[in-house]
């Protein structure tokens, strides 16, 4: 609350931060299961003595490693940026809860960078088996990093027993109760994406005969028939989210519900393909093939990568920390400025000061004046006024009653909206901002 406000008109912080969190969560999977991709495929073709595989790995290891690495590791900063403007109080909590972890994560990101980049320039000046360990280095790094990664991603749905400062609090948040199904379910996802691209790259590349072309193919199946295993281990995280994310999914969120759905599909048309093709021994691929094998592995992994990131709401932490960056009524001897308990007695305004316009108090602005630095202070972060989840739209047709009433029960009335964090007096100044954004 202590901290400046960032809008991003009509596109809003929320969106802004999912549309870079999925498609750099998108790379650095595909990444780390190409690593095991081109570390499996070499050490096979130097057993085997197999010239040709080699030179096709060795020239189009810039376009699966390389290439993708760097994508990868710009969007990760970019997702820093967006979630410290956007979030602030909620990655401060991350921090300084997993100071250590983020250190371990940068130490294995030096290794990867080390690793890739010794794996593409050796390569021919070095023996065979040698680069081949340079390889695997690079694919362990990278599946540990997403291993650390993952125990924060899910400690924000799933905290479990955790509460800031306890005894044993950092253990409590790794070792969280959605932890080992959903990490599982990333390093099959990262196979299986990775397969999903060497049989792109296998389809549309020049200069490599039918044999090469179908032993890459083969191999890239391999990767992707294990995704079959997310579905019950899918299931295991489900049972153990909180109840109030159990009903998003069965149907409280509609739209949890329609991503869910075609992310289930695309994964079964993928897991499908894949099998049927590897049991016909078929790994003839056409350009069409391929792209409609990009296209489903991408609308499986981004479907599902949405609907973990709505499950969250209205919380950022399960429990602790508000979407609003507002904490929740248990954490009030730990928050001393942004708990609810604190803004509903004092006003969300006075612990989010720069909601007001400079130089301005709040009790020198007119009542729609308050309602806008109200609205800046409880719903910005989530709502824009035109754009994504606007709120114009919302209440174009709606009564200053119907608004007043929504205000007091929000959060019974759509399980994604937090409780209003401020006061009546508060309340009154939104809702007649709300009704001047009919006109």
């Amino acid at each position: 609350m202590e901290y400046p406000i960032f809008d991003v008109p009509l596109l809003g912080g929320s969106l802004l931060i999912a549309k870079v969190a999925i498609f750099h969560a998108f790379i650095a999977h595909f990444s780390v299961g190409s690593g095991f991709f081109v570390a499996l495929a070499e050490r096979r073709a130097i057993r085997e003595g197999d010239e040709a595989t080699l030179a096709f790995l060795k020239k189009y290891a810039l376009l699966i490693l390389l290439v993708p690495y760097v994508l990868g590791t710009v969007t990760g900063a970019g997702i820093w940026f967006t979630v410290a403007l956007v979030s602030p109080r909620a990655i401060s909590v991350l921090i300084h809860q997993f100071v250590w972890d983020w250190a371990a994560e940068w130490v294995l990101f030096l290794i990867e960078v080390v690793s890739i980049f010794l794996y593409f320039f050796t390569w021919g000046r070095v023996r065979a088996e040698v680069h081949n360990r340079i390889g695997w280095v690079f694919a362990g790094a990278s599946l540990l990093t997403l291993v650390i990664i993952n125990a924060i991603l899910s400690f924000m749905l799933t905290p479990g027993g955790w509460a800031p400062h306890a005894p044993g609090a950092v253990w409590k948040a790794l070792l969280n109760p959605s932890y080992v199904p959903t990490t599982l379910v990333r390093a099959l996802a990262a196979f299986a994406l990775a397969g999903a691209g060497a049989v792109a790259l296998a389809a549309f590349v020049r200069g490599a005969d039918a044999r090469v072309r179908e032993r890459v193919v083969g191999l890239a199946y391999r990767m992707i028939l294990p995704a079959v295993l997310i579905f019950p281990l899918l299931g295991w995280a489900f049972a153990v989210i909180p109840e109030r994310a159990q009903q998003v999914v069965l149907g409280a969120g509609p739209a949890m519900l329609i991503f869910g759905g075609f992310g289930a599909a695309s994964l079964a048309i993928l897991w499908l393909g894949a099998a049927l093709a590897a049991w016909r021994r078929d790994h003839a691929v056409s350009s069409v093939q391929a792209l409609v094998t990009v296209l489903v592995a991408f609308v499986a992994y981004g479907a599902f990568e949405f609907v973990r990131e709505g499950l969250r709401r209205p919380y950022i932490i399960e429990g602790f920390m508000y979407s609003t960056g507002v904490t929740a009524e248990t954490a009030a001897t730990l928050d001393r400025r942004g708990n609810i308990t604190r803004t509903r007695a004092q006003g969300v305004v006075a612990s989010c000061p720069w909601a007001l316009p400079p130089g301005k108090a709040y009790g020198q602005l007119d009542t729609l004046g308050q309602g806008e630095a109200v609205y800046r202070a409880a719903c910005l972060r989530c709502h824009s006024v035109d754009g994504y989840n606007a709120v114009r739209p919302l209440v174009r047709s709606w009564s200053r009653e119907t608004i007043r009433h929504l205000l007091d029960r929000m959060h019974e009335v759509k399980l994604s909206m937090p409780p209003f964090p401020g006061t009546d007096a508060e309340k009154e100044a939104l809702a007649d901002y709300l009704v001047s954004l009919r006109k």
